[in-house]
């Protein structure tokens, strides 16, 4: 027995109504789905909205006849594939049958057909314009096989980007050699995955280490300052000052102030309020009791207190290797604290627990960092508000407890050593923005191993502070903890062929100046 062939949708269209009927219903005893219209007009219509695969078309009708409605099917791209099967009278109108056939008709059919004719010609017809639809459909996957490989040409190797899912889903010739090419773009993206991630790993390493070594100058140079003549708050007021005068009149030249909103306002003043005021307070009093050797060790405890606080608010997700990088350095901290050959510094725990602030200070600031409130806004205008604001907050303070610190025209070296805080301020506060825009918060938070570095190299060398063999080894360990502590899972996961992302999804602002 034959295998059944599959049903159509076949569209017969006749002005006679008996007509019409004899043939819709001989076509559905046939298996297949048969719609019928009078006109020729409304033939076109319905070719226009549904879809067919074969017309049943009479040539004789009023207002537009079968010639009209066949040559308007073969010059539209959508309708020029349906096989069209004319009737006609065969006895009587032979030049009509062989100009509808001209015009692009597959075959014909006479008015009193017989029922096994009207069956071969309507399979014959719908086997081809199966066979023709698959054609349409191999071409059509071909041709987005060789789109895809000029997708990968152009350097985009995300294989979901590629479309090649369909195509690869064949069981022939086609389908093997669209998963070869998926399975090679899959490699390639990889790859390009890895790379991305080391260098991005890198340039996020260099940044940090830029704002550890600027920051890691501020305790030692507020040593200096404190030693001469201790002034927390006017030398915090200067700092702000200096900074916000230098960002701000940057920002105006290059246009790139923000405009005022009030969410961008409550942020900036929490900002101005956390690190401009207390915590450049807090080190610049922490500075005359306590050496800057020890001050810049004690901020390596920011790197655990980001963690933590990023965890517990699910900002960043917590892995086994981020524990091991962040345990070897809290180790790090204990071999310079205890055995190191600052123990006779420790007798005073008060100043020592008001230094823990300092990490603490930091750590919330990085967190705040992560939002995406600064999202757009450029990263030197940011700087410049939160100094601004935190310049009136101070400037109160500082009349209130008359603690102006007095600086003169002339630069000397507490005015050198003002002018250089000032400026490890701003340029760190800038990087630091770009750090936890690109890297996340958790790793920017490790900046606190490269300002313990900097700072127990620069109290050395400015300061002539000595460190024991202890604490070379600690520092040994911070670099291992540092390497330790990737970026952000979202930048291991981005499309090589897209943006960074920031912290918090959005694209970055724009590059520092």
């Amino acid at each position: 027995m034959a295998a059944q062939k599959e049903s159509g949708r076949v569209l017969v269209v006749d002005d006679q109504g008996t007509s019409r009927l004899k043939m819709t219903l001989a076509v559905k005893t046939l298996g297949h789905v048969a719609e019928a219209a009078e006109q020729g007009a409304a033939a076109l219509e319905l070719l226009q909205t549904q879809p067919f695969d074969l017309v049943l078309l009479d040539i004789v009708m009023p207002q537009m006849d079968g010639f009209e409605v066949l040559a308007r099917m073969k010059a539209d791209k959508h309708l020029r594939d349906i096989p069209v099967i004319v009737i006609s009278s065969l006895d009587d109108d032979m030049a009509s049958v062989v100009r509808a056939i001209e015009l692009g008709a597959e075959d014909f059919l006479p008015k009193a057909f017989d029922p096994v004719l009207l069956r071969a010609r309507v399979n014959a017809c719908l086997e081809k314009k199966r066979l023709r639809d698959l054609e349409v459909e191999y071409l059509q996957q071909v041709e987005r096989l060789t789109d895809a490989a000029a997708i990968l040409e152009a350097g985009s190797c995300n294989p979901g980007r590629l479309g090649l899912q369909e195509v690869a889903a064949r069981d022939d010739a086609l389908g093997r050699l669209a998963r070869v090419f998926v399975g090679m773009a899959e490699q390639v993206y990889q790859r390009e995955l890895r790379l991305r991630q080391n260098i991005r790993t890198l340039k996020g390493s260099l940044v940090l280490l830029a704002v550890g070594a600027l920051w890691g100058l501020i305790a030692p140079l507020a040593r200096m300052v404190a030693i001469e003549d201790a002034h927390p708050f006017g030398l915090a007021l200067w700092i702000n000052g200096l900074g916000a005068v230098v960002c701000l009149g940057l920002s105006m030249a290059r246009g790139r102030l923000p405009g005022f909103s009030l969410a961008l306002a409550r942020y900036l003043l929490a900002w101005a309020l956390l690190g401009g005021v207390i915590g450049h307070t807090l080190i610049y009093w922490v500075a005359e009791k306590l050496p800057a050797s020890l001050i810049s060790i004690v901020i390596v405890l920011e790197g655990f207190m980001v963690f933590a606080f990023a965890a517990l608010m699910r900002i960043e997700q917590p892995n086994a290797k981020r524990l091991v990088g962040l345990g070897l350095g809290l180790c790090a901290i204990l071999l310079i604290i205890i055995p190191g050959g600052n123990g006779d510094h420790l007798a005073n725990w008060g100043w020592l627990l008001v230094a823990m602030a300092i990490p603490l200070v930091y750590a919330i600031e990085d967190i705040m960092f992560a939002s995406d409130v600064l999202d757009g806004v450029d990263r030197v205008a940011a700087v410049g508000l939160m100094m601004a604001l935190a310049t009136l907050l101070l400037l109160p303070i500082v009349v209130l407890s008359d603690d102006y610190l007095p600086l003169g025209l002339a630069p000397g070296g507490l005015e050198l050593a003002v002018l250089l805080i000032a400026g490890a301020n701003v340029l760190g506060g800038v990087l630091l923005l770009y750090l936890v825009a690109t890297t996340g918060s958790v790793f920017a938070s490790q900046n606190a191993y490269a300002i313990t570095l900097s700072g127990i190299a620069w109290s050395m060398l400015l300061l002539g502070e000595q460190l024991s063999a202890w604490t070379w080894l600690s520092l040994g360990l911070m670099v291992v903890g540092l390497i330790l502590v990737e970026p952000k899972h979202q930048a291991e996961g981005s499309d090589p062929s897209l943006p960074a992302r920031t912290a918090s999804g959005a694209a970055p602002s724009e590059p520092i100046a």
